[in-house]
């Protein structure tokens, strides 16, 4: 029998969460590399080798999610168009290219062979990919998308279940391990891209709910910006609550909290299948519209949906359970 030659294999271009730069446009998020590792390891897509787009922050990213990569490039001066020659090499020979990351398509156009863009948040590519690019989306708005920069989209389906069936991940994490007593709230704060989380204005908002007498501990990527900024108002409200900074992705700690807030929602694919892959794995997820400083300032009640649902969560831990009010001062 005479063996067949081997195929070509599939190059895999995606991008986690790295350093934030407040000079620089941030680079990856969590649910391509999620995708990415989980597709992979459940051979939904062809074997093949895995180039991690970002810094050593972003290596140890995807490490944590479960992501086997086997080269890194490291974009120059934060710009991903500088790697182009670098792809290009890299997917010399290859059958396929598979990009998790619309922030990397502008790198499909120095490569030969036929890509899929698995696009889960088309407002960060802003130009037009080529016809090579079959584009493949989650959502139907994203789709609608595209079609108005005249690109076509089709609608995923093999990867649906890795967000509607997704199995726990691997965790240490527990809330004893963090100091957490089992009488407290543990709250998270998650984002596809966790840099778009303004720490800042979530100080705020934590500080406000303790004040209304909930009893929290609070949770942020270590991604988050303007953390200094939040310690500092922590600091000056006395250190009343824990505020700890997540060293590990938050999507490996969902069973330390009681709640997730997204503060980022902006109707993507990404920020609708972030929150349904934390709800599928049982952790409730909390959208918070006019999270700013100003605006929570202004009109505590912004923050009613959020108070209500804490409310019903000491009501469900206690025996006696007794609604509480929010006080008129917060």
């Amino acid at each position: 029998m005479i063996a067949s030659a081997p195929q070509p294999a599939v190059l895999h271009l995606v991008s986690a969460p790295g350093t934030p730069d407040r000079l620089r446009q941030p680079l990856g998020r969590s649910l391509p590399v999620f995708l990415c590792a989980r597709a992979i390891e459940q051979g939904l897509t062809p074997p093949g080798r895995v180039l991690l787009i970002g810094d050593s922050d972003s290596a140890e990213y995807a490490t944590s999610i479960g992501l086997r990569f086997h080269d890194r490039l490291a974009p120059p001066l934060g710009r991903v168009s500088m790697l182009s020659r670098s792809v290009r090499r890299a997917a010399s020979g290859c059958a396929r290219v598979i990009c998790w990351n619309d922030e990397l398509a502008p790198l499909l156009r120095s490569v030969k062979a036929p890509a899929d863009l698995i696009s889960t948040r088309p407002s960060l590519m802003r130009q037009r990919v080529s016809s090579r690019v079959e584009v493949r989306v989650f959502e139907r708005a994203d789709r609608k998308l595209w079609e108005s920069k005249n690109n076509n989209a089709e609608l995923e389906s093999v990867l649906t279940p890795l967000i509607d069936r997704a199995s726990p991940f691997p965790t240490q994490w527990t809330r004893a391990r963090l100091g957490i007593d089992p009488g407290t709230i543990c709250i998270g704060i998650i984002a596809d891209r966790p840099s778009d989380i303004d720490a800042r204005s979530m100080g705020f908002l934590l500080g406000l709910l303790h004040v209304a007498g909930f009893p929290i501990a609070a949770i942020v990527p270590r991604n988050a910006s303007h953390l200094t900024d939040a310690r500092r108002h922590h600091h000056a409200l006395g250190n009343r609550f824990r505020f700890l900074v997540a060293q590990q992705p938050m999507l490996t700690m969902l069973p330390v909290f009681d709640v997730l807030l997204h503060p980022c929602f902006d109707g993507s694919g990404s920020s609708m299948l972030i929150e349904r892959l934390c709800e599928n794995l049982d952790t409730t997820v909390l959208r918070l519209r006019h999270s700013g400083r100003e605006g929570l300032s202004r009109a505590p009640g912004l923050a009613g949906p959020i108070i209500e649902a804490l409310d019903d969560i000491l009501a469900n831990r206690s025996p006696d359970p007794v609604r509480r009010e929010v006080p008129v001062h917060v």
